[in-house]
């Protein structure tokens, strides 16, 4: 299981280039990114698909490039990887929690990939305002 720090490491290495740009390509990374996502659904809830279109839709905008990363990959990555369920008809979505318990600990949850790209990007931006000094 993999801890927050561990998580918040994995979001500093994928997002060092700016905006996400790609699905991560090792399956461990893709696995805890995977996780990350299926977190934002809350377990006692069912969706539509339009429901999770518009969740991913809004969590990816934050910091993934809409012609990299779209939400349509990812709903399907949930489903095949298990993070989401979907009911016999495919039209009722329920959250996994299961498979995410197993990926990331429960404190990794609350890791917001955009907050972490705001940090960098001002690491960014002190770094070239001392090196300019």
């Amino acid at each position: 299981m993999i801890s927050k720090q561990e998580t918040e490491k994995l979001f500093r290495r994928l997002l060092k280039g700016g905006l996400l740009q790609r699905m991560p390509k090792s399956m461990k990374d893709s696995e805890i990114f995977l996780a990350l996502a299926a977190s934002v659904f809350d377990p006692q809830l069912t969706y539509s698909e339009a429901e999770v279109n518009e969740h991913l839709s809004g969590w990816l905008s934050e910091f993934a490039s809409p012609v990299g990363v779209d939400h349509v990959t990812v709903r399907r990555y949930l489903c095949d990887f298990y993070f989401l369920l979907r009911d016999a008809s495919g039209s009722v979505y329920t959250a996994n929690q299961t498979v995410i318990n197993s990926v990331i600990e429960p404190a990794a949850r609350s890791v917001q990939p955009h907050l972490i790209l705001g940090e960098m990007h001002q690491e960014r931006v002190l770094r070239k305002q001392f090196s300019s000094l």
